[in-house]
């Protein structure tokens, strides 16, 4: 990226590691005035970072084969009525050097701390986890698992402050605060200020290109169901501490996706973007800490 733009990235403390630089608005230095990248438009998507082709797909390695995975970081993603994903035409974006490339591979599944699950064994419980999501049961209910558990040498109301004073004038930094504002208000009762609306024009676009309207509860189920699916999770934590951790941040995407409502927003384009910002959120440092100082039975 620096050989296209010297400015376009560099060292950062925070990360220990180059990172791509923030537009003034809090976007990518690479985006145009019409929102597309401007490297994949003059150069091809071969020459964007590997994240960027990927991005929002993904492949996990499985004793049962290959599995597709989304992200849903993206309006894309989360609103309106998508086609079905067809494998074949989804490799150009999960290959590396002509091959496929995994991001991860699960051979068995850690059920709790002392318990693992051949994977077959997995795929039984999971199945029927899955089509429990796409049904009308509460979400909550389904994870069966109580939101914000005791945390290790530290406290919810500690961690939002430090979610809050990672404002750091970019996209990710408003969604930082709406969950930290959130986690303090479900804590004490306090209701703060909205901090503004993260990639509010990306949600604006996906509104008027997604007449129909769906129910919040089936943005978060699919959210839900991608998370399980995916078994980032199983890299490190067992399925016990990833109910908990999904409830959490359920717990907190309700309350964002019912505050949005409040403002007049759509019910799935609330939902969308609460899930936006917890998922964002979900895949920092900071929400890792989180995670790592979770008590779970």
């Amino acid at each position: 990226m620096r050989r296209i733009d010297k400015k376009s990235a560099g060292w950062n403390d925070d990360h220990d590691d180059y990172m791509l630089n923030t537009a003034a608005d809090g976007g990518c230095v690479f985006l145009m005035s019409d929102q597309r990248c401007s490297v994949h438009a003059e150069l091809g998507p071969e020459a964007k970072p590997e994240g960027c082709q990927r991005f929002p797909l993904g492949l996990v390695g499985t004793p049962s084969g290959g599995r597709i995975t989304t992200e849903h970081r993206c309006p894309c993603r989360t609103m309106g009525d998508r086609p079905d994903i067809d494998p074949a035409a989804t490799e150009p974006s999960i290959m590396d050097g002509g091959r496929l490339y995994a991001d991860r591979h699960i051979k068995h599944v850690p059920l709790t701390s002392k318990k693992d699950l051949k994977f077959d064994e997995w795929e039984a419980l999971e199945s029927k986890v899955l089509a429990r999501l796409q049904g009308r049961e509460s979400l909550a209910k389904i994870l069966d698992a109580e939101p914000f558990p005791k945390l290790r040498g530290s406290s919810w109301e500690k961690q939002a402050d430090e979610f809050i004073d990672a404002r750091d004038g970019s996209q990710f930094g408003v969604a930082m605060a709406w969950v930290g504002d959130t986690i303090l208000s479900l804590q004490n009762g306090h209701v703060p200020r909205p901090p503004g609306r993260p990639w509010e024009a990306a949600f604006d676009r996906a509104e008027a290109r997604s007449p129909n309207v769906k129910t919040s509860r089936d943005v978060f189920g699919d959210w839900i169901a991608d998370e399980v699916w995916a078994l980032k999770w199983a890299e490190e934590y067992h399925f016990a501490l990833a109910r908990t951790e999904l409830a959490t941040r359920l717990a907190i995407a309700e309350d964002i996706c019912a505050r949005l409502r409040g403002s007049g927003s759509r019910a799935d384009r609330a939902a969308a973007e609460a899930v936006m910002m917890v998922e964002v959120v979900g895949e920092s440092d900071f929400w890792s800490e989180v995670k790592d100082r979770m008590r779970v039975s």
